[in-house]
């Protein structure tokens, strides 16, 4: 039986820890709050900026290499995850989602490889011990991140994709759906293909509880406006607009992963307190039951010291 000053060192160690997960879930929690309030205020812009591409993709899919649809052989992949733990099972989800995404595309017959950019220590981590290539790594962009933060990402990824080192850019990341629900997704970045712009708003406007303004952009109405009139010229407008709506989408990744990130850590440092709490409470009713067994103990010593006595 263990005594008594073991249970109390054991019960402050717990309350002390107690004390910290429910700090960080308060921490957590707040960070959430802002987080979530950047992704959304950026929804309706990204929403806007997907229907914009496909409109010019439906229109113009000649006049720039971002709209040129190549056959998938090397794909550049971008994964955000967090810099650390304590998330629940965030980062793993989203290696499962990427590792499914690569068996996929594996079975083409002109995929030859896929290397990666990570945003993030623990999906640099993962990839490492994968043994897969690395060309570029960037801590997380998780406290207040800004579209300034995203354009070195962005500028590395469309210089690539246009030298035709890599045929496909895809973004890997966390989608935020609600402060308990994140979804792994995997979405083609370049070239802008129309299906895969109308897939992602369609995505975008089933799971996530968007205001009405929002509401009303609907998928069957999207890519089917009038023709857009280029001034100077098509090509001039295009190596424009396309970089920036592309800094754009990775930009709405990065928020979109940073919310579910701040959900993920509230979340598991909320059931790491109520854990802490429980086992509290067993180890409480085991300390009681030691105590009385002790006094019941030394009571029945002295009984016995009394008799003799007598």
């Amino acid at each position: 039986m263990r005594s008594l000053r073991d249970i109390r060192r054991k019960m402050k160690a717990i309350k002390s820890t107690r004390q910290v997960t429910k700090a960080m879930e308060l921490v957590a929690a707040s960070k959430m709050r802002k987080a979530v309030q950047s992704a959304q205020a950026l929804r309706r812009y990204a929403l806007h900026a997907w229907e914009i591409l496909m409109s010019i993709g439906r229109t113009h899919s000649a006049d720039h290499p971002f709209l040129l649809q190549r056959k998938v052989k090397k794909v550049l992949g971008i994964i955000f995850t967090s810099d650390r733990g304590l998330c629940g099972s965030l980062n793993a989800q989203l290696l499962k989602s990427l590792q499914k995404y690569i068996n996929g595309v594996s079975a083409l017959k002109t995929f030859d490889s896929m290397d990666f950019i990570t945003v993030g220590r623990k999906g640099h981590q993962m990839l490492t011990r994968q043994k897969r290539t690395v060309i570029a790594t960037f801590p997380a962009l998780s406290n207040h991140p800004s579209i300034k933060d995203v354009r070195p990402i962005a500028k590395l990824a469309i210089d690539e994709f246009k030298k035709g080192t890599y045929d496909h850019v895809v973004l890997v990341y966390t989608d935020f759906i609600s402060p308990i629900v994140q979804q792994a997704s995997v979405k083609v970045l370049l070239p802008f293909s129309p299906s895969e712009v109308r897939e992602v708003v369609s995505v975008i406007l089933e799971n996530r509880k968007l205001s009405k303004e929002q509401q009303e952009i609907k998928p069957t109405q999207i890519g089917k406006g009038q023709e857009f009139v280029f001034e100077p010229t098509p090509e001039e407008v295009l190596d424009v607009i396309l970089p920036q709506l592309t800094e754009t989408q990775i930009f709405q990744a990065v928020l979109e992963s940073v919310a579910s990130e701040h959900s993920a850590r509230m979340m598991a440092m909320h059931s790491a307190t109520d854990s802490a709490s429980e086992i509290l409470d067993d180890i409480t009713l085991t300390y009681n039951q030691t105590r009385q067994a002790s006094i019941t103990a030394e009571l029945a010593e002295l009984s016995a010291g009394a008799a003799a006595l007598g």
